[in-house]
């Protein structure tokens, strides 16, 4: 669930084969470019712990939600290529529970168009 690229070591010792429960804050911190460098199922997979990390203790998880939010609303064509392979794995509760994390987020943040565009992407993948 890595992408077979250079510098992933990390990923590989800290989620790698691991429930995606399992890992810390800290470590779903260090592993923050893991939404350039999982595959889309990887993503797929750990994103429920990096949604938490950051509800958990937003202090530790630091930048983790403008990750997600400059992942899933981004403009470049990568971001969005991802982004419309990690649709295909969606199901309507998971699209709930992200447009949930998505509120919770941007009540604590100042807002920006990276939020909304993570909206309309949400809601883009049809559920």
């Amino acid at each position: 669930m890595v992408e077979e690229t250079y510098c992933v070591e990390h990923l590989h010792e800290l989620l790698a084969g691991r429930p995606w429960d399992e890992p810390t804050v800290r470590d779903y911190r260090m592993c923050d470019d893991g939404f350039s460098l999982l595959t889309v199922a990887g993503l797929n997979y750990y994103l429920p712990g990096y949604l938490i990390a950051k509800i958990e203790d937003p202090e530790t998880a630091d930048i983790i939600g403008e990750y997600v939010t400059y992942t899933l609303g981004g403009k470049s064509d990568f971001c969005r290529t991802r982004m419309a392979e990690l649709g295909k794995c969606m199901n309507p509760a998971k699209c709930e529970a992200i447009l949930a994390w998505l509120d919770w987020y941007e009540a604590r943040v100042t807002p920006d168009a990276h939020i909304k565009r993570s909206r309309e992407t949400v809601k883009n993948w049809g559920w």
